[in-house]
């Protein structure tokens, strides 16, 4: 699991010990002063290594076990349990610790504290954006988390998970005020931005796209539904406006500079992922889609996909992590809650055109128009963080099997809500519960039990 851990040599100083630092992970210490790295970094050397931290969260072991539960691929070798819904407290393997630590939230405050000295309103915003990616992943990931009090007393209290993107929500908007700052002060990061290269536009179209990808993630909520997705409309509208500025990890494909995913399931990888047929050779054949070659390597003699392809594995593929087809399905999913249908099918068009995909018929509408996004939505989804997984939480879509009942298993598991905190995380923090009377179980707030599967109906199989 540390691949996804590794740093670009250019930030190694920043972030030695990501995996490896000691004692309490959230406050003082170890955040304060490491010896491994230097006492004082300039802003854009902080950036760089925040930046590339979230690069390797979002494509990292995480997000390729999250790949597993929503049946994009199927797992081999040490990867087969987690295919079959059993994990422990061990899965994440220091994980949480490195959102809080070198790299992650500690380098955050430090870079918006920098920032802010010199009168950088924008790139204080890019700071609050990089901030809010790192704990809406952690929240994704492990639901209740500490936010409020992180970095401060010890034992640190959890925050509950819709806490936690009311605040994310909350800092977003502030970053986008930031981003929108002139005067000669507010250069940002220039060059030291591997993917926008220090534009505020682009960055202002992240804000905005997070913005509606975390309204969805909420939307299953009976309390919040409505509004989420009203509000998941209108900050699509403000999204990523072009493939051009699809937010991807950058990967040299040097040594410590390689795409995680060529590490596990490239040529010369560690061969723990495998083509999951269903996906591969069911649904992409039945649709004609094009972007089944472009997921994975065909043979041309029997016509089943073999692997991910040469493209997707690649050192240097730049691994998407928010992108325009996500915010138009986002766009498309959220009119539609919201009874604007032809907007709906509008943007649904508009993201089938990407791929070369004609457009729908202009009679679609209802369940039939709902399934069509959410199908769509689920391809694009492929090898996007923990979007797939996600999604299917929220909708239970497409109606999944349950894997662990498939491969005959004992005891028949549900499909995890969330993982588990890293053991050493809770012997360090008496506010982490023990798994087995943990409150939440293994579902999240966010994340209340489907009785059937959106658009299609039927029972919920692989979790309610």
């Amino acid at each position: 699991m540390k691949s996804f851990l590794r740093m670009s040599a250019a930030v190694t100083g920043l972030v030695a010990g990501l995996s490896a630092c000691h004692g309490d992970f959230l406050s003082g210490g170890e955040l304060s002063v490491d010896p491994n790295r230097p006492t004082a970094a300039s802003n854009s050397q902080l950036f760089v290594g925040i930046q590339s931290n979230i690069f390797y969260f979002e494509v990292g072991d995480l997000t390729r076990i999250a790949s597993l539960f929503s049946q994009h691929l199927s797992g081999l070798d040490r990867y087969i349990p987690y295919d079959q819904y059993m994990i422990t407290e061990a899965t994440t393997n220091g994980a949480q610790r490195a959102l809080y630590g070198p790299g992650g939230l500690a380098d955050v405050r430090r870079l918006e504290a920098g920032t802010s000295a010199v009168k950088d309103s924008v790139f204080t915003g890019m700071a609050q954006v990089q901030e809010a990616m790192l704990m809406a992943f952690n929240a994704d990931a492990f639901g209740d988390v500490v936010y409020t009090e992180a970095l401060g007393p010890a034992n640190p209290k959890l925050d509950k998970q819709l806490v936690v993107f009311d605040s994310i929500q909350a800092l977003l908007d502030r970053a986008i005020v930031n981003l929108a700052a002139s005067g000669p002060t507010n250069v940002g990061p220039r060059g030291a931005d591997l993917v926008y290269h220090g534009d505020p536009t682009k960055w202002t179209e992240l804000a905005h796209s997070l913005k509606a990808r975390y309204y969805l993630h909420t939307a299953e909520l009976p309390t919040v539904s409505a509004t989420a997705y009203a509000n998941a409309a209108s900050e699509a509208a403000l999204g990523i406006s072009t493939p051009a500025n699809d937010y991807t990890g950058i990967y040299s494909g040097n040594a410590n500079e390689t795409n995680p995913w060529s590490i596990i399931a490239g040529p010369s990888g560690r061969g723990l992922l495998a083509v999951n047929p269903w996906f591969a050779d069911t649904l992409l054949v039945a649709r004609n889609d094009p972007r089944r070659t472009a997921y994975f390597t065909v043979d041309p003699v029997t016509l089943k996909a073999t692997s991910l392809s040469a493209t997707r594995v690649g050192k240097s593929f730049p691994q998407p992590i928010v992108t325009y087809a996500e915010n138009l399905l986002i766009w498309a999913e959220a009119a539609y809650r919201g009874g604007d249908e032809p907007t709906a099918l509008q943007k649904l068009d508009a993201e089938r055109a990407l791929v070369g995909l004609p457009a729908e018929l202009p009679t679609l509408s209802g369940s039939a128009l709902l399934q069509e996004i959410l199908t769509e939505k689920y391809i694009v989804d492929f090898q996007l963080g923990l979007e797939g997984w996600k999604d299917y939480r929220r909708t239970c879509f497409p109606n999944l099997p349950n894997r662990s009942q498939l491969a005959g298993a004992s005891a028949v598991l549900p499909m995890p809500g969330r993982f588990y905190y890293d053991k050493d995380d809770r012997l360090t923090n008496t506010s982490i519960p023990v798994p087995g009377i943990d409150p939440n179980g293994i579902r999240n707030q966010v994340d209340p039990a489907n009785a059937t599967a959106d658009a299609v109906g039927g029972a919920c199989l692989a979790g309610a």
